[in-house]
């Protein structure tokens, strides 16, 4: 695995390394939300990489040597599941809740990859553990705990095999994600006076989060 490569792991799955850098990579999420007989199943998640972090991860790769954008069948394939290597029990950095609970969801699964306008897109399923009825409220928030990856949600949702749902869409605040990530880096100094910045890990949980309530009228 290359360097970089290993970054985007780390990026994704485990603590930060390094204070004060924050973020390193940028994401834009996209979600599509699937029911069946009312209740919602899984979510498609979309990651949409900033250009200059696809362009390492390409380069990484040892893809599109010429340079033009557009990658051979071959090299599709070899692309297929770059960002697929989850920890176990990583939360996929999508988080669901519902009347004040967390939706418990499997690992990602079904990885797809493409290489759009000099942006990596890929798409992963999250299935839920137990189906949701449709009719409760639903919080969705996509974020990264140790603010390594800055997550936003630019578009609103896509609901399919549900109707009469409405939306609230709430953009978050990187200057309060960065803010409170400094103050947790100043508190975990204080802390232990022996620690090194560029080694803590720090959790500054949602805050700074984009993130949209859903509501859907019962059916019937």
């Amino acid at each position: 695995m290359t360097a970089r490569l290993s970054l985007l792991f780390l990026a994704l799955s485990l603590a930060p390394l390094a204070a004060n850098a924050h973020p390193h990579v940028f994401i834009d999420a996209g979600l599509e939300l699937s029911y069946a007989n009312g209740d919602l199943r899984q979510v498609q998640v979309e990651w949409a990489y900033d250009a200059f972090y696809s362009l390492l991860i390409i380069e990484d790769l040892g893809l599109d040597p010429d340079g033009d954008g557009v990658l051979t069948s071959e090299e599709m394939r070899q692309l297929q599941g770059f960002d697929a290597d989850w920890e176990p029990g990583f939360d996929g950095r999508l988080f669901l809740t519902a009347q004040g609970q967390p939706v418990a969801m499997g690992p990602g699964r079904d990885f797809t990859a493409r290489y759009q306008d000099g942006q990596l897109i890929s798409t992963h399923i999250r299935t839920l553990e137990e189906p949701l009825k449709g009719d409760i409220p639903l919080m969705i928030q996509v974020y990264d705990p140790e603010y390594y990856v800055q997550f936003s949600m630019p578009s609103a949702p896509v609901i399919t095999g549900r109707a009469l749902c409405r939306m609230e869409r709430q953009t978050g605040d990187p200057a309060a994600a960065a803010k409170a990530y400094d103050a947790a880096v100043e508190a975990a100094l204080a802390d232990d006076g022996s620690a090194e910045a560029e080694m803590l890990a720090v959790d500054i949980g949602n805050v700074g989060a984009d993130q949209v309530q859903i509501t859907c009228e019962a059916e019937g």
